[in-house]
């Protein structure tokens, strides 16, 4: 199975079959790494997680990076296609290339990357067997292992075990050796679970600190200094979460179509100054790229936590957000202001705001190696 075979086959489960819940895991994946205290002694080193600003930048950038790495089509070296197919997209390349520039200004050791993949691949078919209407094939969780050991791969982790089998013991032993409590860890999962519980209403935050704690493994909440929730709340937990199983699995018609976080397909690009009808694709007015083209900048398709490069809502939309505020089941923070850059992001420009337009010739450079070719057309930078 080559990495573009085993991303096509990801894409059933990450994009038709549960496309929330693959998404939920992979948020926990990264909660779960903060139980390690030499990541979260870094993370809190950055200054990224301790301003509400930064640290919700930071959650939506990570995300989209994530999204665009497994739902934009591989190509290049190791991926298995030999010809670079014409006009692929090259959003992936860039993303992953953007990652490793970001990651190169920080000192990460290659087991805290090593540990922090592992649960790309491991938490995901976890989520899916405990909590979904199906549970995956033995060819999905390989398809798992073979995409994600591809992106480590081009991110420069070594070391990467050969099989699940051997992956999961060295994660075991990982976790056993560092997770234990630390107050660092503590703080950070702290800032993080109020980004988790960005949509929760005030009044049921505290329930769902609960519900957070009882989604977490045991020795994770003992890392991060979290007592186990009560034995009646994770039993209303797994209650629900097995209701929404049986009413998915015998209730609901097939997903006709995926329901992906960032855009898609991006072939209906229109005229500049014209957003084109069926995707969230808008250019920018009176910018251009380095050969005079339209700068094109792209939107979610749906806000995690503070709007983050979603296009400015209709009048309905924000009479609605301002009554759902006032009733206090919407967070104020929803409200779509400048600061959020309504405009859209580019994918080379993510990460935090003062690295905004910086390491563009290493990017690029990156990027073409790992997508295999020129970069050309509206993603070009």
């Amino acid at each position: 199975m080559t990495p573009a075979e085993a991303q096509k086959i990801i894409w059933t489960s990450s994009l038709y079959d549960h496309p929330m819940l693959v998404e939920k895991a992979l948020e926990f994946a990264l909660f779960k790494t903060y139980g390690i205290e030499s990541i979260s002694k870094l993370l809190l080193k950055t200054g990224q997680l301790s301003k509400d600003t930064n640290a919700s930048r930071r959650y939506v950038d990570t995300a989209v990076l994530i999204q665009t790495w497994v739902h934009i089509p591989i190509t290049g070296p190791g991926s298995g296609i030999n010809d670079l197919p014409i006009g692929a997209d090259p959003r992936g390349a860039i993303a992953v290339a953007r990652t490793n520039w970001l990651h190169s200004k920080y000192a990460i050791s290659n087991d805290d990357y090593l540990y922090t993949l592992s649960l790309f691949i491991l938490e995901p078919p976890k989520w899916i067997e405990k909590y979904e209407w199906r549970g995956l094939t033995p060819l999905e969780r390989q398809a798992y292992f073979v995409f994600w050991s591809q992106i480590g791969r081009r991110m420069g982790i070594n070391n990467i075990p050969e099989t699940i089998e051997d992956l999961v013991e060295w994660c075991e032993e990982y976790e056993r050796v560092n997770m234990v409590p630390s107050q660092t860890s503590k703080v950070v999962a702290e800032l993080t679970t109020a980004l988790l519980l960005y949509h929760v209403p005030p009044f049921a935050r505290s329930f769902g600190k609960q519900v957070v704690a009882t989604l977490c493994p045991e020795r994770l909440n003992k890392a991060i200094m979290v007592p186990e929730p009560p034995a009646w709340i994770a039993k209303s937990v797994s209650a629900a979460l097995n209701l929404r199983k049986l009413f998915i699995r015998h209730l609901c018609l097939p997903r006709y179509s995926p329901q992906c976080y960032v855009p898609f397909d991006t072939t209906g690009l229109g005229t500049p100054g014209v957003c084109p009808a069926g995707v969230s694709v808008c250019p920018i007015s009176g910018k251009q790229g380095p050969n005079g083209e339209p700068v094109y900048r792209l939107h979610p398709f749906y806000a995690n936590n503070d709007p983050w490069y979603m296009s400015s809502p209709s009048a309905l939309g924000q009479i609605t957000t301002r009554v759902l505020v006032a009733l206090g089941v919407c967070n104020p923070k929803a409200a779509l202001g400048s600061q959020f850059k309504p405009e859209g992001y580019r994918t080379e420009e993510l990460g935090p705001a003062f690295f905004e337009k910086s390491g563009r010739e290493e990017v690029l450079a990156n990027a073409e190696a790992i997508y295999g070719g020129k970069i050309t057309g509206p993603w070009a930078f």
